[in-house]
């Protein structure tokens, strides 16, 4: 492995409790809002706190669905919580809701016009012919009870705020660790009634996607992934190099061979792995990585020569049939030759494929790799130790 000795001496330095992970988390978006989304255009925002640091996003569109898509990077511990807290910015649409919500002033009731004195003495009495009673004015009906309007200023709070949703780390570590995990938490907010009092309810829920990354002590901070891309693109690349692309037999001149030597070869991602038939081990490799070029020797033959080689140049190796070669810097070669056309068009195609288009392997994707094979291998070791016991 290119970094065996370089894993050995970071292996070396763990310390449990030492060092810590990074947890990276992507708002994707808000889903399934259920609230009145108004006409013209409303600014929403997503301010992430872990109980230090505020972070907001870039203002989105409010919808029902809204895109938002932003990463923010944060350290494990132990007690890892953050909160999501949904924003509405308060333009003039949205201040004249929250003014619509406001009742009007219940009308002033008129009081009864006062009855007209009458004169007083015997003259009153005689001119005066008996008069009923004024009837009393019947009270106004009472107003009908005010209706709010629903409207988005309805699920605000002073500050624009309009729901919020609690993410506690730990819940979710050991699904996002060192790998995709895509989850969705639902957005508590309120509404106010009628009664003047806000009613807690849930209004939709908010979609992330979050990586763990575990501790890698000592990796440089540069050397690590800057973003969950980047996570998921080097553990994308880690795998391919693991994966056995071809094998078949070519016979081999240059290298660590000084004279034609039959080989069983395999392709393992970069590396080009010659195996003991017997033994079936490894016994050398190639790092395709080097290569600059692969050359059919047909072609060579065929067409000309450029002006600063010679066909002395390959000791009369272009003259071998179904034979071709790779090109390393500093005019290195080695040279192969297959059994047959068709093994030799294949090799010939996995070797075009591979050669100036090998994705990197980070270090750090290396180390998380090896650390999954261990972890891998522990249950099958417990589980055949158990079964041996005295007999």
């Amino acid at each position: 492995n290119e970094y065996s000795k370089q894993i050995k001496e970071y292996r070396s330095m763990e310390k449990p409790g030492k060092a810590h992970g990074k947890v990276f988390v992507r708002v994707v978006g808000v889903r399934g809002l259920q609230v009145p989304i108004p006409q013209q255009a409303t600014a929403l925002t997503c301010t992430l706190n872990n109980g230090i640091h505020f972070v907001t996003t870039p203002e989105t569109r409010l919808s029902r669905d809204s895109r938002i898509d932003q990463e923010f990077e944060l350290i494990e511990h132990n007690k890892l919580e953050f909160t999501l807290t949904l924003k509405v910015r308060r333009d003039a649409h949205i201040t004249a809701q929250s003014q619509a919500l406001v009742p009007p002033p219940a009308p002033r009731v008129q009081p009864p016009a006062a009855a007209p004195k009458s004169r007083g003495g015997m003259l009153s009495f005689f001119q005066s012919s008996p008069k009923k009673q004024p009837r009393a004015t019947p009270p106004p009906p009472p107003a009908p009870p005010y209706k709010l309007p629903d409207n988005l200023a309805r699920y605000l709070k002073q500050d624009g705020t309009l729901a919020r949703a609690l993410i506690s780390f730990k819940d979710v570590a050991a699904r996002c660790d060192t790998r995709l995990f895509e989850t969705s938490y639902p957005l508590i907010g309120q509404r106010i009634e009628a009664s003047g009092g806000p009613t807690t309810m849930e209004l939709g829920e908010i979609v992330l996607q979050m990586f763990r990354l575990p501790p890698l002590p000592g990796v440089l901070s540069n050397q690590l992934p800057q973003s969950l891309e980047d996570c998921h693109r080097g553990l994308r690349h880690v795998a391919w190099h693991k994966v056995t692309y071809f094998e078949g037999t070519l016979t081999q001149h240059g290298g660590d061979c000084m004279t034609w030597r039959r080989r069983r070869l395999r392709v393992i991602g970069a590396n080009l792995v010659a195996f003991n038939d017997v033994t079936k081990k490894a016994t050398a490799t190639i790092n395709l990585k080097k290569a600059i070029a692969v050359e059919d020797n047909q072609d060579t033959r065929t067409d000309a020569l450029s002006p600063a080689r010679s066909v002395n140049d390959y000791d009369g190796m272009i003259t071998v049939e179904r034979s071709f070669r790779l090109v390393f810097p500093g005019n290195q070669e080695i040279f192969f030759f297959a059994d047959t056309d068709d093994e030799k068009a294949k090799w010939l195609d996995v070797f075009r494929a591979l050669v100036g288009h090998i994705p990197p392997n980070p270090l750090w994707a290396e180390l998380i790799w090896q650390r999954q094979q261990d972890m891998a291998k522990q249950p099958s070791t417990q589980m055949s130790s158990s079964k041996i016991g005295p007999r």
